[in-house]
C-alpha cells in the first residue's frame, strides 16, 4: 500500500512539473515502479484525479473510481467472437451464441483502460482531456472531461490543447444570449382568409408579446423576434408566425414551446372573433426550432475558436509546411461539399458528444449541436484556423427543463464552467483542440498507416 502511494505522488508530482503527459501514466508505473498489470489503471486513474484536483481545488466525489478500473478481452469458446468487456461485469457469456466467454489469453496483454486518459466513472467512463486557455469573448484557463470512449480522441484533443496554448490559446466568440423558436401554422382554404389573418394577428401582437413575457419571464428569457412567412400548395394557403426567444443559462426548448402554446391559443380566439375561417391551426413543428440541416440558425447559440500561428514558426514546429495543412483543409471540404452537405465536419460530432455526456447537460441528447464548420487560411503573417458551431443548444441549471445528475454538475465545477456562455466557449475550443491536431496529424501522414507486426 505504501508502494502505492508513493507511486501515485511520484506520478503526480511529474505531471505537475510538465515532466510526462497525463496519458503515459499508465506506462510509467509499469516501468518505473514495476507495477503487474492490471494494477496500474486505478492507481493511474487516482494520479490524473489528484493532479487535476490541485489545479483546480476541487475534490473528485461523484466521479468515483470502482474496484476494477479496466476492461479485459474475452473470446467466445464456440466460434472465436472476441469480446471487451468492463471487468466489473458478471455475464460472462456470448451475446450472439450465449456460449461461455474466456479470457483471450494467459498474458497481460488482455488488460487496458477503460478509455484513454481515464479519471473515473463507474458506467459512464470520464476521460481528461486537456487544459485549455481562451481569450476574446470569454476568458480563462479551463480542464476539460469528456465521455469520448475507446479510441485515441482524449488523447488527440490534449494535443491539440498543448499546441493551442503554445500559441496563445484559443481565440473565441461566442454569443451573448441563445435562442430558441416555437412556429404556430394556420391552414386556409382562401388566400383572402389568410391575408386577412395576417392583419388580425398583426394587431393583436401586443397582447401576445405581453403572454410571451410572462411566461418566458420565469427562466429569464425575452421575446426577440416574430416573423410571418407565407406557402402554398394546389388546394391550401399556409401562414406561418415564428416566435423566437433569447435565453442566457436554460436551453429555453420547454418554455418557448409553453409559451407559444399559450400564444396560439390567443391567435385562434382572435381569428374566430372576425370569423375567420381557418382549416387547420397547430405547431408547425416543420418550421420551428427543431435541428434541420439549415445553415440558419434557429436555435441555441453561436461559438466559434481558432488559433493563430505565425507562418514563419509553423514548419518547424508542426513538421508541416502551412501549404500542405491548407490544401488538406480544401481537399476536405471539397469532399463534404460533394456529398451535399453545407458545413465541413470532421471529428466534432464525437466530441460534441462527450461533453454533452460528460457534463449532462440539457438537453442530454448532442444530436442538436452537432453541426461544425472548419475553416482555415492565411491572415497577414499567420495562419489560421478555426471551428463554427452555429448553433450550440446548452442549460447548465439544473432544474425542471432537465435534471443534471451529481457527476454532470460535479464534471461542471470541475471544469471550471459556470454560465451556459462558458459551456459553449469550452465546446468551440475543444472542438478546434480535436480538429486542429486531427488535421496536422493526417496533412503529417501519421494516421491511417498500416502497423508493422
Amino acid at each position: 500500500m505504501a508502494g502505492s502511494r508513493k507511486a501515485v505522488d511520484e506520478a503526480v508530482a511529474m505531471l505537475e512539473a510538465g515532466e510526462m503527459p497525463p496519458w503515459k501514466v499508465e506506462g510509467y508505473l509499469i516501468e518505473v515502479h514495476g507495477l503487474a498489470p492490471p494494477e496500474q489503471f486505478g492507481l493511474a486513474a487516482e494520479a490524473r484525479r489528484q493532479w487535476i484536483a490541485k489545479r483546480t481545488g476541487i475534490e473528485f466525489r461523484h466521479i468515483a473510481i470502482p474496484e476494477t478500473p479496466y476492461k479485459v478481452r474475452y473470446v467466445c469458446e464456440h466460434d472465436r467472437t472476441t469480446f471487451e468487456l468492463d471487468a466489473a461485469d458478471t455475464d460472462k457469456r456470448c451475446t450472439l451464441c450465449r456460449g461461455a466467454l474466456k479470457p483471450a489469453d494467459s498474458s497481460a496483454e488482455r488488460y487496458a483502460p477503460l478509455v484513454n486518459n481515464y479519471v473515473g466513472g463507474t458506467e459512464d467512463y470520464y476521460s481528461f482531456a486537456g487544459s485549455i486557455r481562451l481569450t476574446g469573448d470569454c476568458d480563462g484557463e479551463f480542464q476539460i472531461l469528456l465521455q469520448y470512449g475507446t479510441g485515441l480522441g482524449p488523447i488527440g484533443v490534449c494535443r491539440g490543447c498543448h499546441m493551442i496554448n503554445r500559441f496563445g490559446g484559443a481565440r473565441v466568440k461566442v454569443g451573448q444570449r441563445a435562442s430558441a423558436s416555437r412556429c404556430v401554422g394556420l391552414i386556409f382554404g382562401k388566400e383572402e382568409e389568410r391575408e386577412r389573418a395576417l392583419k388580425v394577428i398583426g394587431g393583436a401582437m401586443g397582447s401576445l408579446e405581453d403572454r410571451l413575457r410572462k411566461i418566458l419571464g420565469k427562466w429569464d428569457g425575452q421575446p426577440a423576434t416574430v416573423e410571418f412567412f407565407r406557402a402554398d400548395d394546389p388546394h391550401s394557403f399556409f401562414l406561418f408566425v415564428e416566435f423566437t426567444a433569447d435565453f442566457v443559462n436554460y436551453r429555453g426548448h420547454g418554455a418557448i414551446s409553453q409559451a407559444v402554446g399559450a400564444v396560439k391559443e390567443l391567435v385562434d380566439a382572435e381569428l374566430r372573433k372576425h370569423s375567420i375561417e381557418v382549416e387547420v391551426s397547430a405547431i408547425a413543428q416543420g418550421y420551428d426550432g427543431d435541428l434541420k440541416p439549415s445553415p440558419r440558425n434557429k436555435r441555441g447559440r453561436y461559438a466559434a475558436a481558432e488559433v493563430h500561428v505565425p507562418l514563419a514558426s509553423f514548419g518547424k514546429y508542426f513538421e508541416c509546411s502551412a501549404e500542405r495543412l491548407l490544401s488538406f483543409v480544401r481537399l476536405d471540404a471539397s469532399g463534404v461539399e460533394k456529398m451535399g452537405w453545407f458545413h465541413h465536419t470532421g471529428m466534432g460530432g464525437e466530441i460534441i458528444a462527450g461533453m454533452y455526456k460528460a457534463t449532462k447537460v440539457n438537453p442530454h441528447s448532442p444530436l442538436v449541436s452537432s453541426l461544425e464548420r472548419i475553416y482555415a487560411g492565411v491572415e497577414g503573417d499567420e495562419l489560421v484556423y478555426g471551428v463554427e458551431l452555429p448553433n450550440v443548444e446548452a442549460g447548465t441549471l439544473s432544474c425542471s427543463e432537465g435534471l443534471i445528475p451529481p457527476p454532470g454538475r460535479e464534471a461542471l465545477r470541475i471544469m471550471g464552467i459556470d454560465t451556459a456562455r462558458e459551456f459553449a466557449a469550452c465546446l468551440a475550443a475543444q472542438v478546434l483542440a480535436g480538429e486542429f491536431n486531427l488535421s496536422l496529424e493526417i496533412a503529417r501522414e501519421r494516421l491511417y498507416r498500416p502497423r508493422q507486426d
